[in-house]
C-alpha cells in the first residue's frame, strides 16, 4: 500500500476517534452572541465594505515588489473597519449553517435578522458530502453574497476532507483567472519555491507556465468543486439580474473558508472586471503550495501580516490578516487582466 495512503487513513482514523469523544464540542457552528454588538450589526453592514458609495479601505494595491515576501508591511485597518469587516464575516457565515437557510428560507435567529432586507435566492448543498451554502442578493449594498458553511464533524465527510491533504493540481476553474496575470511564465517566476509537494506530481516539473505548478490540498479542492458550478450558476444569474452590483462577497468559516477562497478566486473569471469580488474568512485553512500562495497574492495586491505556522507543505498567501484569526482579501479589478 502507498505510504501517503497508509498515512491518511492513520489519519482518518485517529479523527474517527476524537470525534467519537469530542463531537459535542466541535460539532457546533460559529457562534458568540453575546461578544456581538447586535444592535450595531445591521448598520455596520451598509458601511465600509457593504457601501456602494463609501470607499474601500483595502488599497487597490500595494508598492510591493512581486513575489510578495513576509518582510512586506499588513495593510492597516481601522479598529472599526475591522469590527465592520467580522461581524459582516460571522453574519453571513454564521447563516450558512443554519438549517432554515439550507432550507430556502431567511430565519436563522441573530444571523438573518442583522440583515433583514437580504434576499435569499438559492441555498445548496447537502450538508454532508457537499457543504452546504447560499447565494443571495443585498439590495442595501447592491452586492452579491456567498456564503460556505463550514466543518461539521457530525458527517463523516468532513473528516475526510480535512484529512486528505494529499496534494493535487489546481482546478481549471481557478487557472482561468491566474492565467491572465502578467508574468504567468515558470520562467519569469523561477525564483517562486514550488516546495516539496511537487515530489508527489513530477509531472508538474516541466510546465512553462506558473499555474502549472500551483499545487492544492486534494480534500479541500474536492469539497469545493463539488458545488461550485451550481455557486457559478447562481451568481451569474444574479450578475445578469441586477446589472447595478458592485461586488460579489463571498464568506466562509473553517472548511468554508478555504472553499470560499477557492471560490474568490474563479468567480473572478466570472464576475466583469467593473465588479469587485472580495473574499473574507475567519478560520482558514492553508489551501496550497507557494506558487499557489504567491499567484494569489499577485492576483490581491493587499498583503497583510502572516503569522501562522507553516506545515505539511501547504502555505497561506501573504493577504492573510491578523484581526481576530480573520482573513480579508480583494479580488478586484486589475487592468493587466481585463478581456
Amino acid at each position: 500500500m502507498d505510504t501517503r495512503l497508509r498515512f491518511s487513513i492513520a489519519v482518518c482514523s485517529l479523527l474517527l476517534l476524537l470525534a467519537v469523544v469530542s463531537t459535542p464540542a466541535f460539532a457546533a457552528p460559529i457562534h458568540g452572541k453575546q461578544d456581538l454588538d447586535i444592535p450595531g450589526v445591521l448598520p455596520s453592514l451598509g458601511q465600509w465594505l457593504s457601501g456602494s458609495s463609501n470607499p474601500d479601505p483595502i488599497p487597490a494595491k500595494t508598492d510591493s515588489a512581486y513575489p510578495l515576501t513576509s518582510n512586506d508591511q499588513p495593510v492597516p485597518l481601522a479598529a472599526d473597519i475591522k469590527e465592520t469587516i467580522m461581524n459582516k464575516t460571522i453574519m453571513y457565515s454564521g447563516a450558512a449553517y443554519c438549517p432554515s437557510v439550507a432550507a430556502g428560507k431567511w430565519t436563522c435567529g441573530f444571523y438573518c435578522e442583522a440583515n433583514p432586507d437580504f434576499v435569499l435566492s438559492y441555498s445548496g448543498g447537502d450538508g454532508s458530502v457537499e457543504q452546504s451554502f447560499f447565494v443571495g442578493w443585498n439590495p442595501t449594498s447592491k452586492e452579491i453574497v456567498v456564503a460556505r458553511q463550514g466543518s461539521n464533524f457530525y458527517h463523516l465527510t468532513t473528516y475526510l476532507y480535512s484529512a486528505d491533504f494529499l496534494p493535487q493540481k489546481l482546478n481549471a476553474e481557478a487557472v482561468k483567472t491566474f492565467s491572465r496575470l502578467p508574468d504567468s511564465s515558470r520562467s519569469a517566476s523561477a525564483q517562486i519555491p514550488v516546495g516539496p509537494l511537487s515530489k508527489s506530481l513530477p509531472s508538474t516539473s516541466s510546465g512553462t507556465e506558473l499555474t502549472e505548478h500551483a499545487i492544492v490540498n486534494m480534500g479541500f479542492q474536492s469539497a469545493w468543486s463539488k458545488t461550485y458550478a451550481d455557486v457559478k450558476t447562481q451568481v451569474q444569474a444574479l450578475l445578469e439580474a441586477h446589472p447595478d452590483a458592485v461586488r460579489v462577497f463571498v464568506a466562509g468559516h473553517s472548511l468554508g473558508a478555504t472553499i470560499a477562497v477557492l471560490d474568490g478566486i474563479a468567480l473572478r473569471n466570472v464576475a466583469p472586471t467593473s465588479v469587485q469580488v472580495e473574499v473574507s474568512v475567519t478560520g482558514q485553512l492553508r489551501v496550497g503550495n507557494p506558487v499557489f500562495a504567491t499567484l494569489l497574492d499577485h492576483l490581491v495586491q493587499t498583503p497583510a501580516e502572516n503569522f501562522i505556522y507553516h506545515m505539511f507543505g501547504y502555505q497561506h498567501s501573504y493577504v492573510v490578516m491578523a484581526a481576530s484569526a480573520s482573513t480579508v482579501f480583494a479580488i478586484r479589478r486589475n487592468p493587466d487582466i481585463e478581456s
